[in-house]
């Protein structure tokens, strides 16, 4: 099997894991303030820098966010092994959740809307390398752009999302987090791609 192919495979593992968590809540109360993002608990539980952004709030909220994970997945897997793949989730999820508790976030949250905004971003990144026309370029640079509209419009309260209920003008928090994790998984891709051409 391809990498592409496994990283797709991984992908809908992960898909799978959010939905069954999703259903699971229900028949046990206490799983979802167990595993979600909590600032007083974050480092005495530290599984929650993860695990928070596999639960959801409501049906539309699991597939909104879990149908733009695996889209973006299975668009950008040719960048991925299955081992950078998870690397870079893991700076995803865990990273975005440690700039949220760096600026000081109260709330608790679920979701993979942070994610998912990191890992648009982060593929974005990553197909410049390969874009050699203008009119890819445009489209890389039209999709950065229509990112960071969407995050300012959240960010002045124009824009609340509907998969979402309660809590939508802390949304930019959430989003600016996946956001800059993102830049950072690009980042650290990047450095490991080079370690790998200097060896």
């Amino acid at each position: 099997m391809s990498n592409k192919n496994q990283v797709i495979l991984c992908g809908a593992l992960l898909c799978l894991i959010s939905i069954w968590a999703y259903f699971y809540q229900f028949q046990s109360p206490q799983f979802m303030s167990r595993f979600d993002f909590h600032s007083e608990q974050l480092w005495q539980q530290p599984w929650r820098l993860v695990t928070a952004h596999f639960l959801h709030l409501s049906t539309l909220h699991w597939i909104g966010n879990v149908l733009a994970f695996a889209g973006l997945t299975v668009i950008f897997a040719r960048h991925f092994t299955v081992r950078t793949y998870l690397n870079g989730l893991l700076i995803l999820t865990a990273g975005s959740a440690v700039f949220l508790w760096l600026a000081g976030y109260q709330h608790r949250f679920v979701g993979l809307s942070a994610v998912v905004h990191g890992l648009l971003l982060m593929g974005v990144l990553l197909e410049f390398r390969y874009c050699k026309k203008l009119a890819q370029r445009r489209l890389l640079y039209l999709a950065i752009g229509v990112l960071l509209l969407k995050f300012s419009a959240e960010y002045l309260g124009w824009w609340t999302s509907p998969l979402t209920t309660g809590q939508d003008n802390e949304l930019w928090q959430l989003h600016g987090a996946g956001i800059l994790s993102g830049i950072l998984a690009w980042w650290l891709h990047n450095r490991h791609l080079a370690k790998l051409a200097q060896s």
